[in-house]
């Protein structure tokens, strides 16, 4: 059902020109524009490449228009925006990171920024923020308002990496932060799963459903109201249950590699 619903839009719809020219300026800036600190290593290379590709999927990939038919399929948005490209860029960012160091400010705001307490409040409000049900449900109708909460979220997991690599270099303090976090994701994950109706209105009232889907399709690209409502007998508690087991699981997973591959880089560095 949702390759028919694709195969009716223009390529130029599915695929986002504007994220896809961001990235490829982004990947230009790194490689010509930034010089590195010292020589960067091809791991640096391939998680900063890798990750660009990641985000560009997330959000501007059809993966964006199937988000609004299914919640399952937005969780797949939020975990490849939060959880991997997230990571895999501040990683390959490392060997241009000696920016920030040559402006005091900046550098203040950063350390205070990456405290744990800090970086987890950010990263857990504006999850939050997004996902209330009447903040989600505005947002999906509201482009720009949706825009401006993927941007805050990614910033703030962006801040959360590059303070769970390179700022907390205690093991310890990785573990106790990866517990709160995940801790701090609980209450929706059981809300969600436990919920015996859908929890958002986007995904089971026909009148937002067809509004949210409206703001991401080109004026004369819009098909009629019936040809959408079709595709809204997706069950909202399944798809909730589904999108919910998947964000659970795969952060779970995400944090286990990252606090397995730091405790055994720490074991190096101390032997």
């Amino acid at each position: 059902m949702i390759a028919i619903f694709l195969d009716e839009f223009h390529f130029s719809t599915l695929w986002n020109g504007g994220i896809f020219l961001f990235c490829a300026f982004m990947i230009v800036c790194y490689f010509f524009m930034i010089p590195s600190k010292g020589k960067s290593g091809m791991l640096y290379i391939i998680s900063f490449l890798f990750g660009m590709v990641v985000l560009f999927l997330s959000v501007g990939s059809p993966l964006n228009i199937i988000g609004r038919l299914t919640l399952q399929a937005h969780m797949y948005q939020i975990v490849g925006l939060l959880f991997v490209a997230a990571p895999l860029l501040v990683i390959g960012w490392r060997p241009k990171s000696w920016i920030s160091e040559k402006i005091s400010w900046i550098q203040s705001a950063l350390a205070y920024f990456r405290k744990p307490a800090v970086a987890i409040t950010l990263l857990t409000v504006f999850f939050y923020g997004y996902h209330l049900p009447f903040m989600f449900d505005i947002a999906r109708i509201e482009l720009y308002w949706n825009h401006f909460f993927m941007m805050c979220l990614f910033l703030a997991a962006l801040n959360f990496w590059a303070a769970f690599f390179y700022y907390w270099l205690n093991n310890r303090v990785r573990w106790y932060v990866t517990a709160v976090q995940i801790s701090a994701f609980l209450p929706y994950c059981f809300y969600g799963l436990l919920a015996g109706s859908g929890i958002y209105q986007t995904y089971k009232d026909p009148a937002v459903f067809l509004e949210s889907l409206r703001v991401c399709i080109p004026v004369d690209l819009q098909m009629p109201d019936e040809f959408y409502i079709g595709f809204l007998p997706f069950d909202p508690v399944y798809e909730q249950q589904m999108g919910i087991l998947i964000f659970l699981f795969s952060i779970a997973l995400v944090f286990v590699i990252t606090l397995v591959w730091s405790q055994r880089q720490f074991k190096n560095e101390k032997g």
